[in-house]
Parts: C-alpha cells; sequence; structure tokens
C-alpha cells in the first residue's frame, strides 16, 4: 500500500497499522511505508496523541525517584541506624512519603523515537511512568479536535473540503505564499484572506501555519566552542602516571582494583569485581543493571554489614 501523497487525514485503519508497527518496534520509516505517509507524519502522529498510563493496582510499588543514584540520605525515621534510607525495606519507610526531595524519574528513552513504551519489553514491569499510543484514543482524540476547530464555521463540509483540496497542492508542493493563491484562485476560495488565515490558524485545512511561506523564524546558529586546556584542570594529578608515581613513594599502600566486566551484547546484567593486589583476592557482586546506582548499592550494602570503620 503506497498512498504518498494523497495529502488526506489519517485514518482509524492507518492508526492501527502505526500503533502495531510501534507495538512491532517498527521505525518510523518503516511504518511511514506501510501506510503510505512521511515519517516525520508518523512521529507527529505519536508525539501528539501520546498519553500516559498509570499501573492499575494502587498499591504497585511507587516510581523510583530522579536522585536514587547519588542519594545518600539516612535517618528520616529518627531513628538513627545509619542505613540509607532508600534501602529500608520498613513499609512505611516509603521515599515518596516521607522524602521532602523526593521526585519521580522519566525514562530517558520516551525523549527520543519513538516516544511511547509500546514496543518495550519492561513495559509491563516498568516503575516509571509509561507513555502509550493507542489507535482508539487517538482517533477519539483527533475527531474530538476536528469538530471543535470547525464550530463557528461560516462553510459546508463540502466547500471545506473543496478548499482544502486547493489550498494543500499549492503550499505544500508549489510553496506558493496566501497572497500568491489569492491573485489566481480568489473567487474559488469564496472567503477572505483574513478570514482563510484564521482556518489555517484554527487547524481547519491540512496545512498548517507552520507551511506558510515567512511564518518560520529560525535562530541564529552559535559557532560551537572550544575547550581549551584550562576547562581540564581536574584531570591534573589524576592520569595514570601520577597514580603510578604514587605507588612509587607508598610501597605498603594497599590497592585495590574495581572492574565492571560484561555479558552478552544486549544483555543487562553484569559483575562487579573488586581485586586487591596485596592478597590476590577477587570479590565479584552481581549486578541488575550496569549503572551507578546497583554499584552504590553495592558499597552501601558492604558498609553495612563490615560495619563502617571496618569499611573504611
Amino acid at each position: 500500500m503506497n498512498n504518498k501523497g494523497n495529502q488526506k487525514h489519517l485514518t482509524f485503519e492507518q492508526r492501527v497499522d502505526i500503533e502495531k508497527g510501534l507495538t512491532e518496534n517498527k521505525s518510523f520509516a518503516e511504518i511511514g511505508r506501510t501506510i503510505g505517509k512521511d515519517p516525520s507524519t508518523i512521529s507527529k502522529e505519536v508525539r501528539l496523541h501520546a498519553h500516559t498510563k498509570e499501573h492499575p493496582d494502587a498499591g504497585y510499588t511507587n516510581p523510583p525517584c530522579i536522585h536514587r543514584k547519588t542519594c545518600k540520605i539516612v535517618c528520616l525515621c529518627d531513628e538513627q541506624c545509619g542505613i540509607v534510607c532508600k534501602l529500608c525495606r520498613k513499609p512505611d519507610m516509603q521515599c515518596i512519603n516521607i522524602c521532602p526531595g523526593y521526585e519521580t524519574a522519566e525514562c530517558e528513552k520516551l525523549k527520543k523515537p519513538p516516544y511511547v513504551c509500546n514496543g518495550c519489553v519492561k513495559k509491563t514491569n516498568c516503575l516509571m511512568p509509561r507513555k502509550f499510543y493507542s489507535s482508539k484514543y487517538a482517533h477519539d482524540e483527533y475527531r474530538s479536535v476536528l469538530v471543535d476547530c470547525r464550530v463557528g464555521i461560516n462553510q459546508t463540509p463540502e466547500s471545506i473540503q473543496a478548499m482544502n483540496d486547493l489550498l494543500v497542492p499549492l503550499i505544500k508542493e508549489k510553496h506558493q505564499s496566501i497572497g500568491h493563491i489569492y491573485a489566481t484562485h480568489a473567487e474559488e476560495l469564496g472567503c477572505s484572506r483574513r478570514t482563510l488565515y484564521s482556518y489555517i490558524s484554527n487547524c481547519v485545512f491540512e496545512v498548517r501555519n507552520s507551511d506558510l511561506r515567512r511564518t518560520v523564524r529560525y535562530k541564529k546558529r552559535r559557532k560551537p566552542t572550544q575547550a581549551s586546556a584550562k576547562d581540564r584542570f581536574y584531570r591534573q594529578g589524576h592520569n595514570y602516571e601520577d597514580f603510578q608515581n604514587y605507588i612509587k613513594e607508598h610501597p605498603d599502600i594497599n590497592v585495590v582494583e574495581m572492574d565492571c566486566v560484561e555479558g552478552k551484547k544486549g544483555e543487562s546484567k553484569a559483575i562487579l569485581t573488586f581485586t586487591f593486589r596485596n592478597c590476590n583476592l577477587m570479590l565479584m557482586f552481581l549486578l541488575e543493571y550496569q549503572d551507578q546506582e546497583c554499584v552504590l548499592e553495592v558499597f552501601v550494602w558492604l558498609e553495612t554489614v563490615l560495619g563502617q570503620e571496618a569499611f573504611k
């Protein structure tokens, strides 16, 4: 099926194909080829009609905090236990209820295509706010907007469609201005230039203000700044050569090497290792995810088990 360039509104069947393509993790380009639309059209449709879906169970685990990877807050319960509060398993010690700095984290994947969770393998158990594209929801929302924006228009549906069929190819394909169109098609349009601009602003037609000449303006591009040597002062004294010199000056110091062993490509789990040079001892910890939060949890666990003095 290839109706590209037919300048029609998206139908319900096309929206169903979009939802199916998103569930199958197809790109906007692949979905566009299926329904005969440009990838940018698919992108606009998804971003415009994506909606947030809450977990149905009120007792579901609360979404994680944006500060969870660096948070070291303790003793919110006034018991002076010394355990980091985010690791506490008491039912009344949930960060969302007791921590004044709690902020719900958002998934970084939603900031880039496909902008929704339809095809994500973690969508069922994910604790973060989730966004989905639903063909039925999108079409109902589209119909509602279409009806609202056409209320009060002193035109029949047939005349609106005729005006739309005239304007779309002239503006989108030939890039003609409204003034040029009026010079040759004023009688066919049957309304004033001001009224036509109002119709376009209210999304009555398939053309938008961004399609009109001289409507869009771009900011002047700034030249990228180049980092100078003074911007890298933080590296001074922290190079490998500095480390080697420090070892020579302090031969009795205990050195512990930390590393992370990755698994197969696509797997999230990893192994965090600590190697003690003085005794050839290696400790290994399985991480659910290779991120700072999981590494921090290992350090917190070690501090809890060993005690602060032994941990130091």
